[in-house]
């Protein structure tokens, strides 16, 4: 007897089919859409921003095993607090890289994405970028109006950093005295004029020897690199060099252990 012939196609658009469907629920696993966070549209597959923990792919049919991919909601469904720390650490890196590589992208814009990205976070109830917060207390000395100040808190609350504002235009006895009686991982200010830089570089001795200063300001586009990196503190002149440094931080002291 002559076999029945099939046709050659079918097999492959059965596996195309297999591919797009989650081996653990049956639904579609979305596998290839852009991540989208509260309309903030990412680079690449949301898969790219998730962890998966060993425990889920435990669940997989052997016979499905390596075929297809996980669907969002089953990640979701066995994800770990330490999967959303890194998948918030995802998302701002390839934003950080983004506005690095567009100069145009206006204050405005990145402002509006924040919020975004916040609401996201805060929905998720993802605590920051590490498990323990560090503390930054903030101020300007010479910024009235603290427009820079302002992004710089709506990324720290990002973070997931604790905030104490001390508010703008204040005096140097001020700043010198809430860190020393605070004790914070870091000091954030804005400076927008050459003479207050000189003043902090005059300060910085009485700070709290571990408290790490971050300035940040468009003067800093003005003062050449190598006078930057014998200064006693770190500057910014983008948002986007600020959560780099964030990114790269690891924090020394679990807060709930300060005294």
């Amino acid at each position: 007897m002559t076999p029945l012939k099939t046709d050659p196609t079918h097999d492959i658009i059965s596996a195309e089919i297999e591919e797009k469907i989650c081996p653990i629920c049956g639904q579609p696993n979305r596998c290839g859409e852009k991540e989208v966070i509260n309309g903030i549209e990412l680079n690449r597959c949301w898969c790219a921003y998730e962890t998966f923990t060993q425990k889920i792919f435990e669940k997989i049919p052997q016979e499905k095993y390596r075929k297809a991919c996980i669907c969002q909601k089953c990640v979701y469904r066995y994800k770990t607090k330490n999967a959303d720390i890194l998948k918030l650490r995802k998302i701002v890196d390839e934003l950080t890289n983004n506005w690095k590589n567009d100069p145009k992208i206006s204050w405005t814009q990145i402002y509006g994405i924040g919020e975004k990205l916040l609401e996201w976070k805060t929905q998720k109830n993802i605590a920051g970028l590490w498990q323990y917060p560090p503390k930054m207390i903030t101020a300007t000395m010479d910024d009235g109006i603290g427009q820079g100040l302002k992004l710089i808190h709506l990324f720290s609350r990002i973070a997931g950093l604790e905030i104490v504002p001390l508010g703008l235009m204040q005096s140097r006895e001020t700043i010198i005295n809430e860190c020393n009686k605070q004790c914070p991982e870091f000091l954030g200010m804005t400076i927008l004029q050459f003479e207050t830089e000189e003043i902090l570089n005059t300060i910085i001795p009485q700070f709290p020897e571990k408290m790490i200063v971050l300035a940040g300001g468009p003067i800093f586009k003005m003062i050449p690199d190598d006078d930057i990196q014998n200064k006693k503190y770190f500057s910014f002149h983008h948002i986007s060099e600020y959560l780099t440094f964030l990114l790269n931080y690891e924090p020394k002291v679990k807060m709930n252990t300060r005294q």
